[in-house]
């Protein structure tokens, strides 16, 4: 981005230099004569001034077009130093070249018909009024008038490139930089929407489980000593196992596996006294798929115990022409409102199974039931 910006600051200098050694050697010449000389050494002064002044403009703000007052001013000063400088000598036509450098000025930012338009009805105008002109003055050409007034139309018909490419190629590096800016912005956010996603998978699911560990240790307390401690015990390991999960999630070395999570949402469940029944194998799950599974099957017990009081829930594990599905069904909704209440973890599942090509169905059912059906496809 730092060459480009001095690529164009030296083009732009050159170009600066060009527009000076024009008229330097039109009048080293001796060409025109004095009341020429000094009408067109005017505009000239004009000429560079608008120029300058957009050099600036487009510095601050690259792609922006021209205002309008300055559109009207500089076709003006485009016309008349093009004609004025083949009314003036011979070799007039010579001055349409900066004509040119300024008309790129005049159509640089704008969009791309209307800039066509515009440099089309200059170039004609220049021609037609140059060719008149040429025609009607006193001195004489060495050559047709014709000829002086296409060359002073073919350097405003070309010239103007010079400038606006230069811009345009500028305008562009600077797009991409941008572009790559944003890009790393968005990559930073994605991450970090997927580390908080990671996060809620591990800690919600924890905290839940302790949560209601340690409501069923109070209340078994004074009745069954020995389950009470036991309750207590598994607070401990659910704990450890978590902290040790972010741990991981920050050396990137977390990993789910589908049947360790199902034997883990089988014993929190019997804890609860909730029938689960299991259809399928979780080992015909292979693959990356596991992993994923894995998660989706965590989630969907956290909502389990988070968002209902089922007293059956039912797992079904299954591979079909070439994918792996995992459905998860309880009972003890209390409402519909309740159970479209999953919190954000079914959203981000959602988002997790779309990065890999994978889709999740969720939703209430029939007799205060709540449906959770992911499917993803595996090797074969």
């Amino acid at each position: 981005m730092r060459a480009a910006r001095r690529f164009g600051v030296i083009g732009m200098v050159i170009t600066v230099g060009w527009l000076l050694f024009v008229p330097a050697m039109i009048l080293w010449t001796g060409l025109p004569a004095a009341p020429y000389a000094i009408t067109l050494f005017a505009l000239y002064v004009v000429a560079l001034a608008l120029h300058l002044y957009r050099i600036r403009q487009h510095v601050r703000s690259l792609g922006s077009p021209a205002s309008p007052w300055f559109v009207v001013t500089a076709l003006v000063v485009v016309l008349a130093l093009a004609l004025v400088g083949l009314a003036s000598s011979f070799a007039g036509f010579t001055w349409a070249l900066v004509s040119g450098v300024l008309l790129g000025d005049v159509v640089a930012g704008g969009r791309l018909w209307r800039g066509a338009a515009t440099v089309a009805l200059t170039a004609a105008a220049v021609f037609g009024f140059g060719w008149w002109i040429a025609a009607h003055t006193t001195y004489e050409f060495p050559f047709p008038p014709w000829i002086g007034a296409t060359l002073a139309a073919f350097y405003v018909l070309f010239m103007w490139c010079v400038d606006v490419e230069r811009l345009w190629w500028l305008k562009a590096v600077t797009d991409l930089d941008e572009s790559r800016r944003v890009a790393a912005e968005l990559a930073t956010a994605r991450e970090r929407l997927r580390l908080s996603d990671d996060l809620h998978d591990i800690l919600g699911h924890a905290l839940e489980v302790v949560a209601f560990k340690s409501e069923l240790a109070s209340r078994l307390i004074d009745v069954d000593t020995d389950r009470s401690k036991a309750e207590l015990d598994d607070v401990q390991r659910v704990a450890r196992q978590s902290l040790s999960e972010v741990r991981a999630l920050v050396r990137e070395t977390r990993t789910t596996d589908l049947a360790t999570e199902l034997a883990g949402a089988r014993a929190v469940l019997d804890s609860a006294g909730v029938q689960l029944v299991v259809h399928g194998d979780p080992s015909t799950v292979v693959g990356p798929a596991r992993g994923v599974l894995g998660r989706v099957l965590r989630e969907a017990m956290t909502n389990v115990l988070r968002h209902a009081q089922p007293r059956r829930c039912t797992i079904e594990i299954e591979v079909v022409d070439g994918a792996a599905h995992l459905r998860v069904v309880n009972d003890g909704v209390a409402s519909p409102a309740a159970a479209e209440d999953a919190g954000t973890g079914l959203v981000a599942l959602g988002r997790y199974l779309d990065e890999h090509a994978g889709r999740l169905d969720a939703g209430p059912g029939p007799d205060g039931t709540f449906r959770l059906d992911a499917s993803l496809p595996v090797p074969a």
